[in-house]
């Protein structure tokens, strides 16, 4: 009889795992699931900060240029400055008797001087459609709000070019040509550009944002016609400062000066006569644009405002603060 020995060999792809090495192989395999979720927040987190700011450099810039634009334009054509007269030599009895060069009914008949060509309210307007010469300011502490007005180039009537524009695009309303009047040379036909910027919160969005209300289709010496437009987003601050040239005292004691030297900075609740509308030669304007989106920063961020207050915001946005100074051409140094 034979015998057979049978011998099983056992396969190392038989054998099993033990517990501590699944511990271990799952423990790794968190960790690098952790890292790869925690750089992938982060990324995108970076992502979100970046872009957000980004935009907000972008809107910063765009409000200062625009209204930055409108402000140099203040008191041009025939709204005339203090400083830009006419003299009729024609009549002895008129002789040195200062007439507008040109004249509108923007500006004033016996002096020439400028009016409502700049104007501001600390608080904002309490209506922003209110006709120029009865335009009142808001009580409170809300943001800034100012106006600029200005003539267009007589050229551009004569040429037959396109018709002038507000801010938001809105055609003027032609303004009637005024007669010779005592001496006085007339003016043909012209129009007034008239542009509004102030801030509020957008009633759609609730977000605060930068408004433009111009002239647009409204007739010379009516409340404005057209609803105020948002030109800017985010922007949820604006403060207005407004040089002056010196007074006639000044002048007076110190030949140095001239009538297109900046003597003092003022907000517009320090505008306490007629006249220093008419003495502004340059504006400071600062704004506070915020992020489009919350939650970008881990903590309040802690900034410094437009009147140099150190300010802690009441959410986790991001915050920046833009400003420029800019002189009216009309007025400055070098203008005719």
């Amino acid at each position: 009889m034979k015998t057979h020995l049978n011998f099983t060999i056992a396969s190392n792809y038989e054998k099993g795992r033990s517990i501590v090495e699944v511990m271990i192989a799952l423990t790794i395999g968190m960790v690098i699931l952790i890292a790869v979720s925690s750089l992938f927040v982060t990324n995108r987190q970076t992502f979100r900060s970046g872009d957000d700011k980004t935009r907000l450099d972008e809107e910063g810039r765009l409000a200062l240029n625009l209204m930055a634009f409108h402000v140099r334009m203040a008191g041009y054509g025939t709204i005339l400055s203090t400083n830009e007269k006419y003299v009729n030599t024609d009549d002895a009895l008129k002789l040195n008797k200062a007439y507008p060069a040109t004249y509108t009914s923007y500006s004033n008949l016996k002096t020439g001087a400028s009016e409502n060509a700049i104007r501001g309210c600390a608080g904002g307007f309490a209506n922003t459609a209110t006709e120029v010469t009865t335009v009142a300011c808001a009580a409170g502490t809300a943001s800034d709000a100012f106006l600029v007005r200005y003539v267009v180039d007589q050229n551009v009537i004569a040429s037959g070019g396109a018709t002038p524009t507000d801010c938001l695009g809105a055609n003027a309303i032609l303004s009637p040509a005024i007669p010779e009047l005592n001496g006085r040379p007339g003016t043909a036909a012209y129009y007034v550009i008239e542009n509004r910027f102030f801030v509020q919160n957008n009633a759609t969005t609730g977000n605060p944002e930068l408004y433009c209300r111009g002239n647009g289709n409204t007739a010379p010496g009516s409340n404005l016609a057209n609803a105020a437009q948002p030109i800017a987003e985010n922007v949820e601050a604006m403060k207005v400062t407004y040089g002056l040239s010196p007074d006639e005292v000044t002048l007076e004691n110190d030949k140095t000066m001239t009538v297109q030297n900046v003597n003092q900075f003022v907000t517009a609740d320090k505008m306490l006569t007629p006249d220093m509308w008419g003495r502004v030669v340059s504006v400071r304007i600062c704004i506070v644009v915020r992020s489009a989106n919350n939650n970008l920063v881990t903590t309040p961020q802690t900034y410094r405002d437009c009147e140099d207050k150190l300010v802690t915001a009441a959410d986790r946005r991001i915050r920046g603060v833009f400003s420029t100074t800019v002189a009216i051409r009309s007025r400055s140094v070098g203008a005719t």
